[in-house]
């Protein structure tokens, strides 16, 4: 199966073959994040941004997932990416140079330039969800008791 993965450093790496879910997401379990419109899922640690030490926040990976539709928030820990299918659910990525590109554009933006095929004003806007990565508070959780009749 093909899949990809962009590390909290930034990195993109493409890859063939099994997915070891543990080794690659962490042992706490996977939490899809949906990307709408696109046959691709994206994958986090499902407690990544309760776990700082462990799982720093991903600001390239949380942009490529904005970018593709993800709602615009902190994603922490490596950002995988596979191929979607709501009938088949998690199959190969559909088209890796896609994702290359995507990943370029964000990069160049981070680093105050336009990507030729874009407007400045995207470009700002990825540096703006940058900062919002980089300095949105951590999520708390919500705990309610429920009371059985």
């Amino acid at each position: 199966m093909r899949w990809a993965v962009i590390s909290a450093d930034g990195e993109l790496t493409q890859h063939d073959g099994h997915l070891d879910w543990d080794r690659v997401i962490g042992i706490e379990g996977k939490a899809r994040v949906v990307l709408p419109g696109v046959a691709v899922a994206g994958w986090v640690n499902d407690i990544g941004l309760l776990d700082p030490k462990n799982y720093p926040r991903n600001v390239v990976g949380s942009c490529v997932l904005a970018t593709l539709g993800a709602r615009v928030r902190p994603y922490a820990g490596p950002v995988v990416f596979t191929g979607w299918n709501p009938r088949t659910e998690i199959g190969p990525l559909p088209d890796p140079e896609f994702l290359d590109t995507v990943h370029g554009d964000v990069v160049k933006a981070l680093a105050g330039q336009t990507p030729r095929e874009l407007s400045p004003s995207w470009a700002e806007q990825m540096r703006e969800i940058a900062d919002h990565v980089r300095t949105a508070p951590t999520p708390g959780i919500t705990v309610r008791t429920v009371r059985l009749p």
